[in-house]
């Protein structure tokens, strides 16, 4: 994760460096700074990033997982919030999706890039960062979505599915349509090609929410 890059993000969204630093909890020089390469080397101010950011603050700061080989108790642990329930679920590299996919309850420990607060629903919901630009202008590359797969889908949804050799790292993030009828994974960069859903594909998920804040 690059702090950054997810400040400018939020400053692209509409809010003012001002209003970003009293959201955060610290001071305008401190986003100053950052937009100037000059990263805190209070560890304080990184936690003040990683509560606002719903991130792990050794994830943020480091970029890479927190915990020896990325392994991480999934233990529910919801706790109420003025948002409703909280929890936390997996963000996951495309290549350990299948982890949370391929059984009917979600593992105990998994192995994960980190764990997000969200309020987003689904006892095997999880995150992934978008990976490349098939999905613009809606999905940029580098944003998080998260994905139920115990929801069902229908066309219109935007899905994760299989790729046809079943290998994770290769599934792909698509609108489904039925064209024809015949059920179709339509990306909205017209630089791609529509593809047909081979009866050996699976559905791995359905979309239910992009953060662009992250």
């Amino acid at each position: 994760m690059n702090l950054k890059g997810l400040i400018h993000r939020e400053l692209g969204e509409g809010l003012t460096e001002e209003e970003l630093a009293s959201a955060v909890g610290v001071t305008v020089r401190t986003i100053t700074n950052i937009l100037a390469d000059e990263l805190p080397q209070d560890r304080r101010i990184w936690e003040h990033f990683a509560r606002y950011f719903h991130i792990d603050a050794d994830f943020l700061r480091s970029g890479g997982p927190p915990h020896p080989e990325g392994l991480f108790d999934l233990t529910d642990s919801a706790h109420p919030s003025p948002l409703g329930p909280m929890r936390k679920v997996p963000l996951l590299r495309w290549d350990q999706i299948d982890q949370m996919v391929t059984r009917e309850e979600p593992p105990r420990l998994i192995h994960a890039e980190t764990l997000l607060e969200t309020d987003v629903p689904g006892k095997r919901t999880f995150a992934v960062q978008v990976r490349d630009d098939s999905m613009q202008p809606l999905f940029s590359e580098g944003e998080i979505i998260f994905v139920n797969p115990d929801l069902p889908t229908e066309p219109g949804h935007y899905v994760l599915v299989e790729s046809k050799d079943g290998r994770p790292e290769k599934a792909l993030l698509r609108q489904l349509k039925e064209i024809g009828g015949q059920p179709t994974l339509h990306p909205l960069n017209r630089r791609y090609e529509d593809l047909p859903v081979t009866k050996q594909q699976r559905i791995w998920g359905q979309v239910v929410r992009l953060r662009k804040n992250l």
